[in-house]
């Protein structure tokens, strides 16, 4: 039996090795190995700054408070539609760690009145007061100790006074903004943006806050101050306060040096409270 020699042939599909096969490989590896980095990182990056918005802290908080309560048979609760934004400004990156120093808070209602059957049209109104409320406003935390509204920003953090704020001025806020400067402008000029682009085209005033609101809301909220005319139609006051008294063991009286707020009247004045009904 004769046996046939097995000859060989050279594939042409598949490149023949060569002296820098190894190096261009490892190139290209580390070529992939840098664009998933890059790309892992820009996402993480898209993450943190959308997480600025529809913050889960704040929400939580806002979904804790208790709803508003009438103490004075002469008014009751206006059946009006409210939108009630809490504005905490604080120093530092404006996240919600301890230490955050407060430097002002605000309580911003917008009011709108649909008219009722049998109503004229021309009764539909939008109108909007916002409260001034300052640092040494006693508040109690949720362990039951009392402290001022700076103390317990700087205590805890600014989401933490979002319930004792509630019960201490016996208004349940919508939203909650942190910010680390005066953004109500800047959300006012939101009106008519693209919420889907907020991110986007309005990245500087994002990284600027913390909200419970989406992109939606808070374009939505810029809607309504547009409504109004602006930041000037606005009507601003400072909340209503008496010096905050406690009982000491003798039976006296003494001032505890925080400011304890009027409900009952700042209510009226944000039009959350109306007379008789």
């Amino acid at each position: 039996m004769l046996f046939r020699k097995r000859e060989r042939f050279e594939r042409t599909d598949v490149p023949a090795p060569g002296p820098y096969t190894n190096t261009i490989g490892g190139v290209v590896l580390a070529v992939v190995a840098i664009a998933l980095v890059l790309t892992v990182s820009c996402v993480a990056d898209r993450v943190g700054k959308e997480a600025r918005l529809n913050d889960s802290t704040l929400g939580k908080q806002v979904s804790n408070q208790s709803y508003m309560t009438v103490t004075d048979d002469s008014y009751s609760i206006s059946q009006d539609s409210f939108t009630k934004i809490l504005l905490l400004t604080v120093s530092g990156d404006g996240e919600l760690a301890k230490g955050a120093q407060l430097q002002s808070a605000h309580v911003l209602v917008i009011r709108e009145h649909v008219p009722e059957e049998g109503e004229d049209e021309s009764a539909a109104s939008i109108t909007a007061q916002m409260a001034n409320v300052g640092g040494d406003v006693k508040v109690t935390a949720s362990a039951g100790t009392s402290s001022s509204l700076a103390e317990l920003c700087a205590s805890s953090g600014p989401a933490a006074c979002v319930t004792p704020l509630n019960a201490a001025l016996n208004v349940k806020f919508s939203h909650v903004v942190v910010s680390t400067e005066d953004v109500l402008a800047r959300v006012a000029a939101l009106a008519g943006t693209d919420s889907g682009k907020l991110v986007d085209d309005s990245l500087d005033l994002v990284m600027k806050i913390r909200t419970d609101m989406t992109a939606a809301e808070l374009v939505a909220l810029g809607n309504k101050i547009s409504q109004l005319g602006g930041v000037e139609a606005i009507g601003t006051f400072d909340a209503p306060t008496k010096a905050d008294t406690a009982q000491a063991e003798d039976g006296s009286t003494y001032e505890t040096g925080y400011q304890a707020v009027d409900k009952t009247w700042l209510c009226i004045m944000l039009g959350t409270l109306v007379e008789g009904e």
